[in-house]
């Protein structure tokens, strides 16, 4: 969450397309190198898993963390998108996801839960959050409000279905991904 938000402030306000590209691809090559010795190190995984265990899950002990498939995401939407979309599909990421996870894990098992695992309460928390996180951020743009909250309530449920989708490609990646193209279509629709 923290650095998804530091990240975002720093693309609104401080730092330009290029050298989030530039930075994004750095810290890439680097975590991949980092993650990519660890999975063939068994001394250096038993070292990452003692100091980041507690970050970790528990299937990313023997295969690659998150952490690549965030920066990535994160480097392909600033790539492809407008910022405004891509501080969004970021935001979507950084906020929206935690706010699923810590929803399903403390109230989850009141409600039902989708065949993925994931739980309905965790996924009305996602879109809630991220319909306000599109409301907010787009109240910053000269659109009609009308638009705002179209784009606002589509943002807010792309995001939540790419991490429903049902493929096997990590959420970090998919989420921003997936709700960044979806909003982007959604401008294009609106003609904005």
């Amino acid at each position: 969450l923290t650095t998804g938000v530091v990240g975002v402030l720093l693309y609104q306000y401080w730092v330009n397309q290029t050298q989030a590209l530039v930075i994004l691809g750095t810290l890439l090559t680097f975590f991949l190198i980092i993650e990519t010795a660890r999975l063939r190190l068994p001394v250096l995984n038993d070292l990452a898993v003692k100091l980041w265990g507690p970050l970790m899950r528990a299937s990313e002990i023997n295969r690659i963390s998150g952490l690549p498939y965030y920066v990535a995401a994160a480097l392909l939407s600033i790539w492809i998108f407008p910022k405004p979309i891509a501080v969004l599909s970021i935001l979507y990421l950084a906020i929206g996801d935690p706010a699923a996870s810590l929803f399903g894990v403390l109230y989850g098992d009141y409600g039902p839960r989708w065949s993925n695992g994931k739980s309905l309460v965790g996924t009305v928390a996602a879109i809630t959050v991220c319909t306000l996180i599109g409301l907010i951020m787009l109240a910053s743009l000269s659109i009609p409000t009308g638009a705002i909250i179209f784009l606002a309530l589509l943002g807010g449920c792309a995001g939540v279905i790419a991490e429903l989708l049902p493929i096997e490609v990590d959420d970090n990646f998919t989420i921003p991904v997936v709700s960044g193209l979806v909003l982007w279509l959604g401008f294009i629709l609106l003609g904005l």
